[in-house]
């Protein structure tokens, strides 16, 4: 009987919404995730109009939750300023 190994988790995350505020979370995120610490863990970005995708790659489980949450709370984070910014 022959096991079956994990070898990679990959996971893409789409984010849509207008242009000019897809360019500014982009650039708000961009350091974070290039510039992961991770060596379990590795993510990329691109932007597209008013798509932003990221594309992390691990190599176990727990790396990659810990890198979709990252990622996902910087989102979060940047669409909340964006929001206190319109509000004003």
């Amino acid at each position: 009987m022959s096991e079956l190994g994990l070898r990679r988790i990959q996971g893409v995350i789409d984010i849509m919404t207008d242009p000019e505020s897809a360019s500014v979370i982009y650039r708000a995120i961009k350091p974070e995730v290039m510039d992961s610490p991770s060596q379990r863990s590795s993510m990329s970005m691109e932007l597209d109009d008013g798509r932003i995708t990221i594309v992390i790659s691990a190599g176990d489980s727990a790396s990659f939750r810990a890198a979709l949450n990252s990622s996902l709370r910087w989102v979060k984070l940047s669409m909340e300023i964006l929001e206190l910014m319109g509000s004003t």
